[in-house]
């Protein structure tokens, strides 16, 4: 006599998906806190006269490069001068990026900015910020995993009711 074979369980599903998440969090966390913490002892760059095209009053322009350290002067990209800082702001942001903006209306003309990065081409650096990139992915093929398991899980369930129903002895009793 045969009996009824139990329903799938799905608790190993869940606890498997519900431990990955966990990892790729407290390890992206971990790197995040690595590639951090070497920052500051990165070498600098300085990048010289960035062309910013600041020609309206109370205007701002993102800095070409990421990293920034500190902006250092600003010129008139026309006549040389110099760009006092009391008539413009630079605000950096968590991942670097500068944002230089006019407080001024007497400075409407296009700007050279000189400003120095972080050089975070070295691999001290560069390793766990990819990796952490990489890691940070994960999120965006969640959801395909999460569809592909369910699909999986919903053929299974299809093939356990209908598959081989044979005329023989191996037919399966539901």
């Amino acid at each position: 006599m045969k009996t009824k074979q139990n329903a799938i369980d799905l608790t190993d599903l869940a606890i498997g998906i519900l431990v990955i998440g966990i990892v790729v969090a407290i390890g992206s966390s971990i790197l995040i806190s690595v590639r951090d913490s070497t920052l500051t002892d990165l070498e600098t760059v300085q990048y010289i006269n960035e062309s910013v095209p600041l020609t309206n009053a109370v205007t701002s322009d993102t800095l070409t490069n990421t990293w920034v350290k500190t902006v250092d002067v600003c010129y008139n990209a026309t006549g040389g001068e110099v760009i006092p800082t009391a008539n413009y702001t630079v605000t950096i942001d968590d991942f670097g990026v500068a944002t230089v903006a006019n407080n001024t209306a007497s400075d409407c003309i296009p700007w050279n900015c000189t400003y120095t990065t972080y050089d975070t081409t070295r691999a001290d650096w560069a390793l766990p910020n990819d990796a952490a990139t990489g890691i940070g992915e994960y999120g965006n093929w969640f959801d395909i995993i999460v569809i592909v398991g369910i699909a999986g899980l919903i053929l299974s369930l299809i093939f356990l009711a209908f598959g081989n129903r044979g005329g023989n002895d191996s037919a399966q009793l539901y």
